[in-house]
């Protein structure tokens, strides 16, 4: 062994307390504290002041506080019948999304996803629409900077202190408590534009933008509602959600972990960052120039490529195509396609649904934030459909573990 190399070094050679540290993953102060406590031997160096040390004992030391390898990670597992993604597709209860998306309502795909038929699904499930004057109270005290996804998640907290009965956990009750939010929290926010119809798509439309629906645009919101409904469990926010529902927090509860969890910088930040950089092309449709500025910045356009669909975003793909057959906003679709054309003459991957959602967004003149809250309301959906899995599984929750790094476990007085 001593005649061999290792990285530069002579395999058995003394090392440097950044290296022990390294080795060990500890500060270098642990290091001198292993030392004083007489874990390991110090050799002096012959040509400088710094203190050397076995690669032995520094091997003996890490087996004392290594722990299972990382490929026995103990993750939570949850059995759910909500959603598959198969070659390339997403399905919803078995059926594909991408149909679902032009073939049913919102409300309708909603109910699939809670109870896994059509069995009373539609728009005669969800109460009318009416005025909120507590809620709308709440939402008109927000700072008019808010963000519409941040007005909509404060008004949460005050529905749940509304209902003294908000911790049954019944199916029948989570229904009628999760369809009742949905219209309400909408309802609570300022109305920019008359709803087209008595639809949750036209609903929220309503709340987004000032322009009135057109319908082939609104059949576009409709499409994106029931394709981001849900993605099992690769979320985040739908992980968090199912835990907490695990430990039996009431529905209100699970929507504001999934709203909370969305807001974090691995989700979240990216949707906004879409939304941004296509209205810019409203005062700036240069779009060659868009691309260029943000690679100057050392930065990409975000909204390409998904990990569950190397082929692909087929979610995308559909509305992308719905926005172009509207023949609505052909200007907007026209920049749309000139950013994809770009970005595949540089061999980016193709738009997914971040993507697409902004870009209705865009097409349809909705304010800033529009694209995140559309998203998050669809998504309550599946945080509702996951949450009544869990309510109906026995009462026990998931052990989660950890693969610990720290320092080897060792007695003060050692």
């Amino acid at each position: 062994m001593s005649g061999s190399m290792q990285g530069g070094r002579a395999a058995g050679a003394l090392l440097t307390a950044t290296e022990v540290a390294a080795r060990l993953g500890v500060k270098k102060d642990t290091v001198y504290a292993y030392v004083s406590r007489g874990l390991l031997s110090k050799h002096g160096s012959t040509d400088s002041a710094e203190s050397l040390y076995d690669p032995s004992e520094v091997e003996a030391l890490a087996r004392r506080g290594r722990k299972a390898p990382a490929a026995q990670a103990v993750s939570p597992t949850f059995k759910s019948s909500i959603t598959a993604i198969v070659g390339g597709e997403p399905y919803y209860r078995g059926l594909p999304a991408c149909e679902l998306a032009v073939q049913r309502s919102f409300e309708e795909v909603v109910f699939l996803l809670w109870h896994g038929d059509f069995d009373g699904a539609g728009k005669a499930a969800f109460p009318v629409a009416v005025a909120e004057p507590a809620l709308g109270a709440v939402a008109a005290m927000m700072s008019r900077s808010a963000l519409p996804l941040e007005r909509f998640g404060c008004l949460v907290p005050f529905a749940a202190a509304e209902d003294a009965l908000r911790h049954d956990t019944s199916s029948e009750q989570v229904t009628r408590k999760a369809a009742r939010l949905m219209v309400r929290l909408l309802s609570a926010m300022d109305q920019l534009s008359p709803p087209a119809d008595a639809s949750l798509a036209a609903l929220l439309w309503s709340r987004t933008s000032p322009r009135p629906a057109t319908p082939g645009l609104l059949a576009a919101l409709n499409a994106i509602l029931v394709l981001v409904a849900d993605h099992d469990l690769g979320a985040p926010s739908t992980a968090a959600v199912r835990l907490a529902a695990a430990g039996r927090a009431d529905i209100y509860s699970i929507i504001t972990v999934g709203l909370a969890s969305f807001g974090g910088a691995v989700q979240g930040a990216s949707t906004l960052s879409i939304e941004r950089d296509l209205f810019g092309l409203n005062a700036r449709p240069d779009v060659g120039q868009l691309v260029g500025d943000k690679l100057r910045d050392g930065r990409e356009m975000q909204g390409f490529g998904h990990r569950a669909y190397p082929d692909g975003d087929p979610r995308a793909r559909l509305i992308l195509q719905l926005l172009r057959d509207s023949r609505e906003a052909v200007a907007e679709v026209r920049l749309l396609d000139e950013i994809i054309d770009i970005q595949n003459q540089r061999g980016r991957e193709p738009p997914n649904i971040g993507f697409s959602i902004a870009a209705l967004a865009h097409c349809a003149g909705m304010q800033h934030g529009s694209g995140e809250l559309i998203f998050n309301y669809a998504r309550m959906a599946g945080w509702v459909g996951h949450a009544m899995e869990e309510y109906d599984a026995p009462k026990t929750m998931p052990r989660l573990k950890s693969i610990y790094v720290g320092p080897p476990p060792m007695s003060e007085g050692a």
